[in-house]
């Protein structure tokens, strides 16, 4: 008979492995590791947003009518005065 020692995954729900990275997270003292998170976190965050069809759209006419026209502004003053 072989006897073996299985290892055991150890699983946390994700409010504890929250808690405990933050408890990391406080202890870092190298601002290129935060910088390092911060990109990771922007990064996987702008990855997981959804911007509707009719956003994307929208936001290639005014790209488009920018492109074609570069000089066709209006001055802030003006806007804020009609609002």
């Amino acid at each position: 008979m072989y006897l073996y020692k299985r290892k055991k995954a150890k699983t946390m729900d994700l409010a504890t492995r929250k808690y405990n990275f933050i408890q990391e997270l406080v202890n870092v003292d190298k601002e290129s590791i935060i910088e390092a998170l911060e990109r990771v976190l922007k990064q996987e965050k702008e990855k997981h947003q959804k911007i509707s069809v009719a956003h994307k759209s929208e936001l290639n006419k005014r790209l488009e009518s920018y492109q074609n026209n570069p000089d066709d502004l209006l001055e802030w003053e003006d806007v804020k005065n009609d609002w």
